[in-house]
């Protein structure tokens, strides 16, 4: 009989949340953000344990971005919208350094010291070691998937993504986050926001929570967005 781990929490700490470059940046414009899950499993019942079973049905991780690009045209004074790419990140590269700790070290980041872990459980050095304590004895641990999603402010860059859609030093790039897990309502959203004119950044907005395309896209908040980034205020 298989245990099953269960997802207790998702959560974008505020404190985790870093903007890079900015105004006078001549590389890359973004941000870093963690997304922190509470994982458990459950201690087995007796039966269970005579068993000796170690297998752990794992949650599946999803990781959807659906990435809008747009360019700016100076004859006609006016941003145009070029195209958009969806994907679920983690399903399109689940090997990558963003997902590592999920896909390869989700059992042995429980020994770290910052999960409180029994002496017995935190002398582990491997992931399928943890794993075989866990199954055994039931635990509840903080996992974080840091992401560190950057444009560059000069030309086209590719990313997770893909290739960009709008190369050129004037475009703009939003990314709508859809983060968690399948067949569970608890979700995480966010919005980041990047624009560049002439190669220089001249948004860098990132919002925590559902927000409409259409509210995004309102000049007004652009300009707010825009002299946010000039002035300082983030």
């Amino acid at each position: 009989m298989s245990r099953n781990m269960t997802i207790d929490g998702l959560s974008i700490p505020y404190e985790k949340i870093k903007t890079v470059g900015g105004q006078l940046s001549t590389a890359q414009v973004g941000h870093h953000f963690e997304l922190k899950i509470r994982a458990s499993v459950k201690k087995p019942g007796r039966v269970a344990s005579l068993l000796g079973d170690q297998k752990i049905e794992i949650p599946s991780l999803q990781w959807n971005e659906r990435i809008e690009w747009f360019e700016y045209q100076p004859n006609a004074g006016q941003w145009d919208f070029v195209g958009e790419v969806s994907k679920d990140m983690y399903r399109h590269n689940p090997a990558s350094n963003t997902f590592k700790i999920w896909h390869s070290n989700k059992f042995y980041i429980a020994t770290d010291a910052s999960n409180n872990p029994p002496s017995n459980l935190r002398v582990l050095k491997t992931d399928d070691a943890a794993k075989e304590w866990i199954s055994n004895n039931g635990f509840s641990w903080d996992i974080s998937i840091r992401d560190v999603p950057a444009m560059g402010v000069r030309g086209g860059t590719g990313g997770g993504g893909g290739d960009s859609l709008a190369v050129g030093d004037s475009r703009r790039r939003v990314i709508y986050f859809d983060l968690g897990f399948a067949g569970q309502e608890n979700r995480v959203r966010l919005v980041q926001i990047l624009e560049t004119m002439n190669g220089k950044a001249t948004i860098c907005h990132l919002i925590r929570g559902e927000i409409q395309k259409a509210t995004v896209d309102h000049e007004l908040n652009l300009e707010r967005w825009r002299f946010q980034l000039a002035s300082g205020h983030r």
